[in-house]
């Protein structure tokens, strides 16, 4: 089993490497199904994606990057 910290740590070092954002549809269909089944919930979704964030960039997210990963976490998020 792989944890989620290391799927976001691995996305992110990716996206630092080729210098843009690789396709995230693996890791946002792996994000929505693990709070849709209780194991994680929004906040804990958000700190891990901040913690590897800093992790793989050595710096914190901007402001303007927090804001559009919160949006993008609870339109997953959201019940249909």
């Amino acid at each position: 089993m792989v944890s989620l910290r290391h799927k976001l740590a691995h996305y992110y070092r990716r996206e630092q490497a080729e210098q843009s954002s690789p396709d995230r549809r693996w890791l946002n269909g792996f994000m929505a199904a693990g709070f849709h089944s209780g194991l994680i919930t929004l906040k804990e979704l958000k700190l891990e994606n901040l913690s590897s964030h800093r992790e793989a960039h050595g710096r914190r997210m901007s402001e303007v990057e927090e804001l559009y990963l919160e949006r993008r976490l609870t339109k997953l998020c959201e019940q249909k």
